[in-house]
């Protein structure tokens, strides 16, 4: 027998003896995570599944569908762009190769798109490659009637690229449990919106909010019911942000939001209708309509300074909000009613 088969049937045993003794069933879903466990290609994953096994070897099906979104579905994102690309290389090669077909008068042209496909092996800019396509397209089809159906055909199948890589991007860019912003978008459109600030000499605030005794939350309901919470949290935070602001989950139960053009005074307004917002919500669980009471939010509030980096107007929002829980939680503090021990506050308040 082909030693890959062998090594594929021994692989299946391992991952349905492992799921066995976990005590989940082995469900399709289940087993495609088992087996990229045992597998020993994913080391982030089998490291994940180490640590959440309890004494008896247990883990739960919560746990393991949380694992299989962040390590199976995640990486299949990836694997779409990989093959985004390789279509959109093999559609310019193939331009390539029939303008050359076309004789002389087409050079200039051909030149172009060799160049192009020659830059798809090393750049990530997909969009820009794209759109370079179509615009020799366009200018071909101008020129030599010869090509005119076959590069309307072209420049349909990388017009479709084009959407296809920027869906990819756009998810890629949310956080996948409350659709906001997760936090590489956060990190990059900060640095982003802080430098037009600057240049522009206009205000820029940053909220950082916390929601109140999360982890007991959790303990008390369980993770399913934590995630209906955070998904309320963002829907009510969202509704509460304009157009050129950024929310995004920043992480676990904290959020953040960029507010580009807005002064300390009005991101703290903003930062008490959504604290007051959420605190008027009331939590009862879906399947049983059981009352959960409510949940709150501890918020705060920074402003950029001239001298500041991303660093430093994270690190002074974030004793804020510490400031705001060490007040007793439920509350917003900004900046400037920061007490003078603040920096050496415990994070134990969370």
């Amino acid at each position: 027998m082909n030693l890959d088969i062998e090594n594929s049937h021994r692989n299946a045993e391992l991952a349905l003896g492992a799921l066995r003794k976990t005590g989940l069933p082995s469900t399709p879903r289940n087993f495609e995570l088992w087996y990229a466990h045992v597998e020993g290609g994913n080391a982030a994953l089998s490291s994940a599944i180490q640590k959440a096994l309890d004494a008896h070897g247990g883990v739960s099906q919560e746990k393991a569908d949380r694992f299989y979104k962040e390590y199976i579905q995640h990486a299949e994102l990836s694997h779409d762009m990989v093959q985004l690309v390789a279509r959109f290389h093999d559609e310019v090669s193939d331009l390539y190769d029939l303008v050359e077909q076309t004789g002389e008068n087409a050079h200039g042209h051909s030149e172009e798109l060799r160049a192009l496909s020659d830059q798809a092996d090393s750049t990530q800019d997909v969009g820009a490659l794209l759109k370079g396509v179509l615009a020799v397209a366009r200018t071909m089809r101008a020129e030599n009637e010869l090509l005119e159906n076959r590069l309307a055909e072209a420049a349909t199948e990388v017009s479709a690229l084009q959407r296809d890589v920027q869906a990819i991007q756009a998810e890629a860019m949310r956080d996948a449990l409350t659709g906001v912003a997760n936090r590489a978008t956060f990190d990059r459109s900060l640095i982003t919106h802080m430098q037009k600030a600057l240049d522009t000499d206009e205000p820029l605030a940053l909220l950082l909010g916390d929601i109140d005794h999360f982890k007991k939350f959790n303990d008390n309901w369980g993770h399913q019911t934590g995630d209906q919470v955070l998904r309320l949290v963002a829907d009510v935070m969202n509704a509460n942000v304009k157009g050129q602001d950024l929310l995004a989950r920043y992480g676990g139960e904290e959020f953040a939001i960029v507010l580009p053009g807005t002064s300390l005074e009005n991101a703290g307004m903003l930062a008490n209708r959504i604290r007051e917002a959420i605190q008027s919500r009331r939590l009862k669980k879906r399947r049983t309509n059981e009352d959960l009471g409510v949940i709150t939010m501890s918020i705060g509030v920074a402003q950029l300074g001239d001298e500041d980096t991303a660093e430093t107007l994270v690190e002074r929002a974030d004793k804020c909000l510490y400031a705001a829980k060490h007040a007793g939680r439920n509350c917003v503090v900004d900046e400037k009613g920061l007490p003078r021990s603040a920096a050496d506050q415990s994070k134990g308040a969370a």
